[in-house]
C-alpha cells in the first residue's frame, strides 16, 4: 500500500502521520508526507513523536510537487487548501483526495506546555484516525 499524507508546510502534521503510519506498519506499508510550501521539521513535533518511540530527526520536508507524478493507493489532506492543491496536481487520475481537518497545533498560547499539550493532542488525534482508518493497533 502507497499512502501521501499531505499538509502545509510539511513539517507537524504531515510528518507525524507518516511516523506514525509507519510504526504502526513497518514495511508493509510505503508512506510518504509532503506539504504546500515545505520548511524545516518543527522542534515541538520531533519533540512529541519522541515520546512515543518515533525519530523524525532524519525527516527532509518536501513539496507537493515533487510526488505530483506518483501514484497512491490513498492520499489524506490535513487542511482543505493541501486538499484542493492535491486535487489539482492529481487531477488526470482517479485517486481521491481526502480530507482529515486537523488544526494547526502551533496557533493559540506561546506558552511552552500548552503549546507541547497542542502537539500532543494533534499527535493522538492523527495516531487515533490512522488506527481506525488502516484497522491497526497500537
Amino acid at each position: 500500500m502507497k499512502v501521501l499524507f499531505i499538509c502545509q508546510l510539511n513539517s507537524v502534521r504531515s510528518p507525524m502521520a507518516e511516523g506514525l503510519l509507519r510504526k504502526r506498519l513497518g514495511e508493509r506499508v510505503d508512506v510518504q508526507s509532503c506539504g504546500l510550501s515545505p520548511i524545516e521539521p518543527n522542534d515541538f513535533m520531533l519533540t512529541v513523536m519522541r515520546e512515543v518511540g518515533v525519530d523524525m530527526s532524519e525527516h527532509t520536508p518536501i513539496g507537493l510537487a515533487e510526488l505530483q507524478d506518483d501514484v497512491f493507493d490513498r492520499i489524506i489532506a490535513f487542511t482543505a487548501s493541501a486538499q484542493a492543491s492535491a486535487q489539482t496536481a492529481f487531477e488526470d487520475t482517479d485517486m481521491e483526495i481526502e480530507l482529515w481537518a486537523v488544526p494547526d497545533p502551533g496557533e493559540g498560547s506561546l506558552d511552552v506546555r500548552a503549546l507541547l499539550n497542542n502537539y500532543r493532542a494533534i499527535r493522538t488525534n492523527i495516531d487515533a484516525r490512522i488506527g481506525r482508518e488502516f484497522r491497526t493497533t497500537a
